[in-house]
């Protein structure tokens, strides 16, 4: 076993074996990086960029396409092109100052030339980032203005007044935020949180 140590030793000390084993090194620290680097967009999905400092890239990558992406530097997003439902439940204070559960299913989907911004303004799972941010707001602003007994035990008509209202306020945000929604799919119900389900 000496004798082993002692012939790697002597092989280390010569230069061309220096060099060779440098060179080695090298090759496979490249090759491995180089694969490394390649990554795919998941079908049905667009890929961005982002670099270790929050940075996007300019570019949208389609569905099925390789990209490079530096390890440690960059960070491949897939964004999500296919229509997400989201089911949003929340509680809000009515007129009356009693809470109001009011519970949302709508259909969402990103424009692709801005999923860039969708990703800097809701993140990569940007149909709950868009109804916690902006649809709550909305909600809120409609709700405040019934009592919990008309929008519970209302007439039909006067119910589905206001969610075409609440429906209409999320779909001109949506539309701001360039983010299609399926507004025929929209449903939104109110019912009392006090109450339990039958």
């Amino acid at each position: 076993m000496a004798s082993r140590a002692a012939r790697l030793v002597n092989w280390m000390k010569v230069v061309d074996n220096q060099k060779n084993l440098a060179r080695l090194t090298i090759g496979l620290s490249s090759v491995s990086l180089a694969l490394y680097s390649m990554k795919r967009v998941t079908p049905g999905h667009v890929g961005l960029i982002e670099d270790w400092q929050g940075n996007l890239q300019p570019h949208i990558y389609d569905d099925g396409q390789l990209v490079l992406a530096i390890p440690f530097w960059h960070k491949m997003i897939n964004m999500r092109l296919i229509p997400v439902k989201k089911r949003f439940i929340k509680e809000y204070k009515t007129k009356d100052g009693r809470d109001v559960e009011v519970r949302l299913l709508c259909r969402l989907q990103p424009k692709v030339h801005w999923t860039p911004e969708i990703y800097y303004k809701f993140g990569k799972d940007y149909g709950r980032g868009f109804l916690e941010k902006e649809a709550t707001v909305d909600i809120a602003e409609v709700v405040k203005n019934y009592t919990l007994d008309e929008l519970v035990n209302g007439s039909e008509e006067f119910v589905d007044s206001v969610a075409d209202q609440l429906s209409s306020r999320i779909a001109d945000a949506c539309n701001f935020h360039k983010i299609k929604i399926a507004k025929d799919e929209t449903t939104i119900s109110f019912l009392d949180p006090e109450v339990g389900e039958e």
